[in-house]
């Protein structure tokens, strides 16, 4: 008889040890709902970019304080925008509670980001898409940047001569306006000044070096360069420096790096128009928590951009020194 007690004892410690397995179990998974539906999904163009990581120490201060958290994911190239659209699908399964994302193709994620925003509030950053509908854009303006870029290059040059455009890829419609607002601008105020725009690159791993000094052998008369983001600005330099024509010819760089601010301090770069990534990332996410709270925002919140010279490097160095890389 001991036994068979002994034996009934056993089976009801079992049962309950699965049942409290079992009830651990299911709060377990629906705090992994709740806490999944905390979570908002930031998706930048390429997580290889100092850049970047600026716009992801952004979107960290964004969230702090609130009762979301920040989950950082994306491709390692930016011309990937098939990578693009895994991470967004991706966010979706995990149940986030909103996207924040830097479409890197303005074509290719058009119908990706649509689908998405029918489901989840979402906010784009740095970049627009070819058709934006109603989301929020939260992003420097890049038409009015590329503008300012060429009233300064074309002071630098009185007015007068040929000025080389390194842009970057096709579909990238942040760094296309940039370079539209400054050929318009050109040709409405300086008829004396002729620009040449370089093709647009397929992927992200052309050789922005290569591409200016082509353009410099093709172009040998050029006195003015203006290149539309880190990559291009760091390739066109390279190129004016192994040409021998740092210096020579005036350089209008877009974005910042520790090596373009030695060119300024040099003086083999005349200004860089900096953009502000790490505001760009901090109000894209406050504008995402903004719709899940469902108070009205900005349909566009622009993110201003400053001007470095020599003239004020140090005191912008001490300003903004993320900003400018460093």
């Amino acid at each position: 008889m001991r036994r068979v007690w002994f034996a009934i004892g056993i089976l009801l410690l079992a049962a309950a040890l699965f049942s409290a397995g079992l009830v651990r179990k299911l709060a377990s998974l629906r705090g992994t709902g709740r806490t999944a539906e905390r979570v908002i999904t930031v998706i930048p163009k390429t997580m290889e970019s100092p850049w970047w990581n600026q716009v992801r120490l952004g979107a960290l201060t964004g969230v702090q304080g609130t009762p979301y958290r920040m989950v950082w994911n994306g491709p390692a190239l930016e011309s990937d925008h098939i990578s693009q659209i895994i991470s967004l699908e991706h966010a979706l399964a995990r149940r986030s509670a909103a996207v924040v994302i830097a479409p890197n193709d303005s074509q290719a994620l058009n119908r990706p980001v649509a689908e998405a925003a029918a489901q989840i509030p979402c906010v784009l950053i740095d970049s627009p898409l070819m058709e934006t509908g109603q989301l929020p854009l939260v992003a420097t303006d890049n038409y009015r940047a590329g503008e300012l870029a060429a009233r300064i290059l074309a002071k630098s040059i009185d007015g007068r001569g040929r000025i080389l455009v390194i842009n970057h890829l096709r579909n990238s419609k942040s760094t296309g306006e940039r370079a539209r607002g400054f050929a318009a601008a050109m040709a409405d105020d300086y008829p004396e000044i002729r620009v040449v725009q370089s093709s647009c690159a397929e992927t992200s791993l052309m050789d922005y070096r290569a591409q200016t000094v082509e353009l410099l052998a093709r172009h040998p008369d050029a006195v003015g360069v203006f290149a539309a983001n880190l990559e291009t600005s760091e390739g066109a330099y390279k190129a004016l420096k192994s040409e021998k024509r740092a210096g020579e010819i005036s350089f209008v760089a877009f974005d910042s790096s520790a090596q373009l601010v030695g060119g300024v301090a040099n003086g083999e770069i005349g200004a860089l128009i900096v953009q502000n990534p790490f505001e760009i990332g901090r109000r894209g996410v406050q504008r995402a928590i903004e719709a899940l709270e469902n108070r009205q925002g900005e349909s566009f919140s622009p993110i201003p951009v400053f001007v470095v010279t020599r003239r004020n490097l140090e005191r912008m160095k001490r300003k903004f020194p993320a900003a400018l890389g460093l």
